[in-house]
């Protein structure tokens, strides 16, 4: 019982950290008046498909030093990530879902922003995060990203989609999905007080 405690109190200090630093505050999308000639609307058009048939689709992470910047960061859910933070979520997701098929929409091109409408199907056949067991449910959610492109290569995205719709879709409660979001905190909270050091 006393460790339950311990254990309580010491989430809730973590939770209570990582929400200090989070504070800090997205900055809101900007085009680069700087953008190279290289860099026409079908080229960053095809970068952006790279990202859906490459890495969603295929598996593919050998590409992400293709098509993302070193330095590139993520906005999503409230949050801004680093690249590798973002790319481990979705080796995540492979995980839990081995079949996941995501279809981009409709792209569109201003300045060096591209933007994209796009649908995810699978089944939670897999197990990923220590979240749940599979269930097999099947699943479907649609969302819209943002990649801002740089000199051929993806500096910045925003993502914009649902996470509690998938997980009520799965069987996640709203309950482990609350928990499942303030651990993500706590994780990105301690990465930024002990960066990782290059692998």
């Amino acid at each position: 019982m006393r460790r339950t405690i311990l254990a309580l109190f010491a989430t809730l200090f973590l939770c209570v950290l990582a929400s200090a630093v989070q504070k800090k505050r997205p900055e809101p999308m900007r085009q680069n008046p700087g953008m190279q000639a290289q860099d026409s609307p079908q080229q960053m058009k095809q970068l952006v498909h790279r990202v859906f048939e490459d890495l969603f689709n295929n598996g593919r992470y050998g590409a992400v030093s293709e098509i993302y910047a070193s330095n590139c960061v993520v906005h999503e859910h409230g949050k801004t990530v680093p690249l590798e933070h973002s790319v481990s979520e979705g080796k995540n997701f492979r995980s839990a879902a081995p079949d996941v098929h995501m279809s981009p929409g409709g792209m569109s091109v201003e300045g060096n922003i591209v933007t994209v409408s796009w649908t995810g199907r699978g089944s939670h056949s897999g197990r990923a995060n220590g979240l749940m067991k599979p269930t097999g449910k099947h699943f479907q959610v649609s969302g819209t990203s943002r990649f801002r492109v740089e000199n051929g290569k993806i500096v910045e995205v925003w993502n914009e989609w649902d996470r509690n719709e998938l997980f009520r879709q799965i069987g996640v409660s709203p309950t482990a999905a609350y928990l499942y979001d303030k651990a993500e905190d706590v994780m990105l909270a301690l990465e930024r007080i002990f960066p990782r050091g290059p692998s």
